[in-house]
């Protein structure tokens, strides 16, 4: 167990030792520097889309959430302002606050941390399978296959630094536990499964936890009800497995709590509903990437952008795949049948195929999830596959006719996919030339290859050369042993360092390590001027010449410490994102997140975004400048224009409008001719104010100050009215006028208001929301539930040991 640990940690830090270097990044943030406000001032080593665009997620949405936090703790809100006007950041799984692969990023100097954080997560998988594998019954050198193929699967290496893979390395042990639980349902095994499955949801993507535990919730009951040994107190076994994963869903009571309640106030389901069979799932096309990972090319030579990564994603390497074929030819038992059908059930369903997908979306919850990360269980099943194939090979199981079978049907692997390349192209000696260099001498395909007529063959070529040369020499391998000349001890360790090499070359260099300094962007004039005007609040303008990025990508605004209107994060509160659908993006077939990231430049948008707070109007540098606006800032890194329809960033207001229903509230605010300085549009009659736009005077609001998690606002008026403050309306929000409590009403639609009395008043509001409360109770009663059956577990151990 020590050896394979020690095995999966060397090469964990070998594949990653490039960004544990100082000075160096494990990070693609140089794209940014394709964005206003630094393109102007782009270093001329930096390629213009940065060294992966492909990894643009992690830069602009989990990078600078880890960073906020790092800079918070040990005090981190539970509100975070800077983006969407104001949004519950301990409610955002994207956040990844309580990932323990977030403990790096905290501890350590940052940008490092990234690259410890990656072979962590491999670590973590792999030595998770090994331990599965021999529980399974495996050798050692089968059991450390099934590690390696799953850990350092491109599956894992190309989602490394995602979200989801904060919860994927957790699935061998899932597995594992769920084994031992239905086998000899216990203490420790039940504290164990309950806690790793507790792990796994706090890892930052609920419906990836979702999905794993509903594949292992059913294959586990199947296997105790079909088994004639397990099936034996089956009642206890499934009580066991049942309650061990309900208490470890309680464990992460303090993530889940406060995000389904952020999911019920969202329009994600909703949104999410009608693209479960367009967006949600990967084309068949791509399981070509089993074979030639990069077919459709990578990073700055893709010819394709399917931007899912499961393109890239499904390479195992080459001898696995022979290794599956072997477990089949050797002994077809029941359980590798079981996997096997488990696994292909996974891979219709990431693909989108009828009727198994069908099925699957008619229960509930999966109809709104991406179904195509089912690809991680395809990719676990063959990992165990493989390892029983190795197993029956070093056992010398095979008899001649099937050892015979087996190197033929291997042979098809190598040779298929190369004819299927052959077959799409004009084959010469030069294409094969180039093809070589960019296969096996590293010498990788500039971008400006793709616009040549035979660009794109030259990429598939050079996938299939580079899958040509280990699935030549796992043929060799397995020819050699079914012909009895070499050891199974031999081939065994060669194995495993082909294998081993394989999956490193085609996972090379995808997750680039850059100097620190092309990973950090500075504070530029533009993002002075913003910082400088706190609290008022900025929106980036949709960019009039092609870009690939908004100015001031959403998210990067926790990390310049300036307020944004806009954000790139999922759930979104549903009535925000519905404004910005309407009215600001001005794009109502768009889902969620991409209706928040650019603002349209028309009048409209102008009013929409003056409701929110937005005083400054940021616009890339390239675009041509905008008439009629007043330009606030003019450098060579932007323009900022002043909102000419801002407004106050909290005001009074006297007067009333009830509207109940929240697209008549949304019809009213967009309109030309609504004065929210006048009237405030409120869902039920607000007792003390007269119905009505009320002009002259109502008075004055003045914001003290403005915290994450408390905002104060002195009022004088001289007569009743409501305070409005032009942040995100949620609940949770608690309010004090003068020491007395009040209640946070929700109005203008999307904002918070609060009453107060004639004269002067000193009005603050406060994040306490009971989500978060009941969130952290829960965690804790099922933390002191799992210890204590874990304490009587290791008590039970002990005086067992004594007693022997």
């Amino acid at each position: 167990m020590t050896a394979a640990a020690l095995v999966y940690l060397v090469l964990a830090v070998a594949v990653f030792a490039h960004g544990m270097v100082p000075g160096r990044a494990l990070s693609a943030s140089d794209f940014l520097w394709t964005a206003t406000p630094w393109q102007s001032s782009r270093p001329a080593e930096v390629p213009a889309l940065g060294s992966n665009r492909e990894l643009g997620d992690a830069v602009n949405k989990f990078q600078p959430s880890l960073e906020y936090t790092r800079a918070h703790l040990p005090d981190v809100p539970l509100w975070d302002p800077h983006v969407l006007s104001g949004r519950p950041y301990f409610a955002d799984p994207q956040a990844l606050i309580w990932s323990p692969f977030s403990l790096p990023a905290y501890v350590l100097p940052f940008w490092q941390s990234l690259a410890v954080i990656a072979a962590l997560k491999l670590f973590v998988a792999a030595f998770g399978a090994f331990l599965l594998g021999r529980a399974l019954g495996m050798r050692f050198a089968a059991a450390l296959m099934t590690g390696l193929v799953f850990g350092f699967s491109l599956w894992c290496v190309f989602w490394v630094s995602w979200n989801t893979m904060g919860i994927w390395p957790f699935l061998p042990w899932i597995c594992l536990l769920a084994e031992l639980t239905v086998r000899r349902p216990g203490p420790l095994p039940w504290a164990g499964l309950a806690a790793v499955t507790g792990l796994q949801w706090l890892g930052g993507h609920p419906s990836s936890s979702f999905q794993m535990l509903f594949v292992v919730g059913c294959f586990w009951t199947g296997r105790v009800l079909l088994d004639p040994v397990l099936r034996n107190g089956f009642p206890r076994r499934l009580l066991a497995l049942g309650t061990a994963l309900a208490a470890g869903t309680a464990l992460a009571g303090v993530a889940l709590i406060p995000f389904v309640e952020l999911l019920s106030h969202s329009d994600d389901v909703n949104a999410r509903t009608g693209l479960s069979g367009t967006l949600f799932q990967q084309p068949p096309k791509y399981l070509l990437g089993f074979f030639m990972h990069d077919f459709w090319g990578a990073g700055r030579t893709s010819y394709e952008f399917a931007a899912k990564n499961q393109e890239h994603a499904w390479y195992v390497a080459a001898l696995p795949l022979m290794l599956v074929v072997a477990a089949f030819v050797s002994r077809p038992t029941w359980t590798r049948v079981a996997v096997f059908l488990v696994g292909a059930a996974s891979l219709l369903i990431a693909t989108g195929q009828p009727p198994l997908f069908d099925l699957l979306t008619s229960l509930p919850g999966f109809k709104v999830a991406n179904n195509s990360r089912f690809g991680v269980i395809t990719v676990m099943c063959l990992a165990v596959l493989a390892g029983w194939g190795m197993d029956d090979l070093m056992a010398g199981r095979l008899r001649e006719r099937r050892r015979a079978l087996l190197v033929g049907a291997s042979a098809l692997l190598v040779i298929g996919p190369v004819i299927v390349v052959a077959a799409g192209g004009n084959l010469h000696l030069d294409l094969l030339g180039r093809a070589l260099r960019a296969a096996w001498l590293f010498d990788t395909p500039q971008p400006e290859l793709l616009a040549t007529p035979d660009g794109p063959f030259v990429v598939k070529l050079a996938s299939a050369l580079e899958w040509l040369l280990p699935a030549v020499l796992a043929l060799a391998l397995v020819a050699a042993l079914a012909a009895r000349r070499i050891s199974p001890s031999a081939f065994a360790a060669l194995g495993l360092v082909l294998v081993a090499l394989d999956l490193v070359k085609a996972g090379a260099d995808y997750n680039p390590s850059i100097r620190e300094s092309h990973a950090e962007q500075p504070v530029t004039g533009s993002i002075r001027y913003l910082q400088a005007h706190r609290p008022a609040r900025f929106a980036g303008l949709e960019p009039l010449t092609l870009s690939l990025a908004p100015p001031l990508p959403p998210n990067l605004a926790l990390r310049y410490d300036v307020y944004d209107a806009r954000g790139d994060a999922i759930p979104g509160e549903r009535r925000y994102t519905e404004l910005w659908r309407q009215v600001i993006g001005r794009n109502r077939n768009c889902y969620s997140f991409f209706c928040t990231v650019a603002a349209v430049a028309d009048p409209a948008s102008y009013r929409a975004l003056g409701l929110l707070g937005v005083q400054y109007l940021l616009q890339n540098r390239g675009d041509d400048p905008l008439p009629g606006l007043e330009e606030a800032y003019d450098g060579p890194d932007a323009r900022i224009y002043r909102n000419p329809s801002a407004l106050p960033r909290a005001f009074l207001v006297t007067g009333q409008q009830v509207l109940p229903d929240d697209d008549a509230q949304l019809l009213t605010v967009a309109s030309e001719g609504f004065r929210p300085l006048e009237a405030a549009i409120t869902d039920e009659p607000v007792p003390g104010l007269p119905q009505g736009a009320q002009r002259g005077a109502g008075g004055e609001a003045r914001i003290q100050r403005y915290d994450d998690d408390e905002v104060t606002v002195a009022t004088s008026s001289s007569r009743p009215g409501l305070m409005v403050l032009t942040d995100a309306w949620y609940p949770g929000w608690k309010a004090e006028v003068d020491g007395r409590d009040a209640e946070v009403r929700r109005v203008d639609y999307v904002l918070r208001g609060v009453s107060v009395p004639a004269g002067e008043h000193t009005v603050v509001l406060r994040y306490e929301p009971s989500s978060w409360r009941l969130g952290w109770i829960t965690s804790l009663v099922a933390l002191i539930l799992i210890g204590g059956v874990a304490a009587v577990g290791f008590r039970r151990r002990g005086g067992d040991r004594a007693a022997a």
